[in-house]
C-alpha cells in the first residue's frame, strides 16, 4: 500500500530540511539500492510511510547490516503499519513493537501528544505537549519494554482508541515515537504522519 499524498508531503519536509541544513540527500523507491556498496555511502536511510515486503532477501541483509553495523533508520508513520509482518528483525527488534491497528470511526482524531523525551537530541524545541489530529496508531508490543527511550507518548484519554469492529486499540503506556540503538546503529521511529498537513507543521 502507498499512501501518495502522505509520502510526497513527507518528501517535500525532508527535502526542505535538508537544504536549511546543508544536507544531501538522495529520494528513490527502488529497493535495488539496498546494497552494502551503496548504503555505505549514507549516515542515514529513512523509510518514508513505507509498507509491505519491499525488500529481497539479500537486500534485507545488506540493510541489516549497514544499521547493525552503525548506520541509522528513521521510520515514518505506516513503516511501523503493516498488519502483517514478513520480516521479523524489522518488526521486533528495529521497530521494536508490532502494529494492531489504529482508530476507524473516526479513523482521524485530536489527540493529545505528551513529550517525556524532550532532552533527547531528536527532540529539540518540542513543547512539553500538543494536541494534533491524525491517524494513531496502536502496538501490540510497547517498545519501552524492549529497551526502547521514548520521545513521546498519546494521552489515550484524549481520543477513542477503538478499532474495528470494536476492536480496543488500549496499550495504556501508549509510546507514539521512540529511538533505540540496533548493534552499532541507531533508530528513531514517529508513528504520527499519516494526514499530509501534519508535515508542515
Amino acid at each position: 500500500y502507498r499512501d501518495g499524498p502522505s509520502v510526497e508531503a513527507a518528501r517535500a519536509a525532508f527535502e526542505a530540511m535538508a537544504r536549511r541544513k546543508g544536507w544531501a540527500l538522495v529520494v528513490t523507491d527502488k529497493g535495488g539500492v539496498m546494497t552494502p556498496a551503496m548504503l555505505r555511502r549514507f549516515d542515514a536511510v529513512i523509510w518514508n510511510n513505507v509498507s509491505g515486503d519491499v525488500l529481497t532477501l539479500s537486500q534485507r541483509k545488506a540493510f541489516r547490516n549497514y544499521v547493525e553495523g552503525g548506520g541509522a533508520f528513521i521510520g515514518v508513520h505506516g513503516s511501523a503499519g503493516d498488519p502483517a509482518s514478513f520480516w521479523d528483525w524489522y518488526s521486533d527488534t528495529l521497530i521494536g513493537a508490532r502494529f494492531a491497528g489504529h482508530p476507524m470511526n473516526p479513523q482521524f482524531q485530536d489527540a493529545r501528544v505528551k513529550v517525556e523525551g524532550g532532552a533527547h537530541p531528536v527532540a529539540p524545541g518540542l513543547p512539553d505537549e500538543w494536541v494534533m489530529n491524525d491517524e494513531w496508531y496502536s502496538f501490540k508490543t510497547n517498545p519501552r519494554a524492549t529497551g526502547a527511550t521514548i520521545i513521546a507518548t498519546l494521552d489515550e484519554k484524549s481520543y477513542k482508541p477503538m478499532g474495528m469492529a470494536g476492536q480496543t486499540l488500549i496499550m495504556g503506556d501508549h509510546p507514539i515515537a521512540w529511538t533505540r540503538c540496533i548493534g552499532k546503529g541507531r533508530m528513531v521511529y514517529a508513528g504520527i504522519g499519516h494526514r499530509p498537513e501534519t508535515y508542515a507543521d
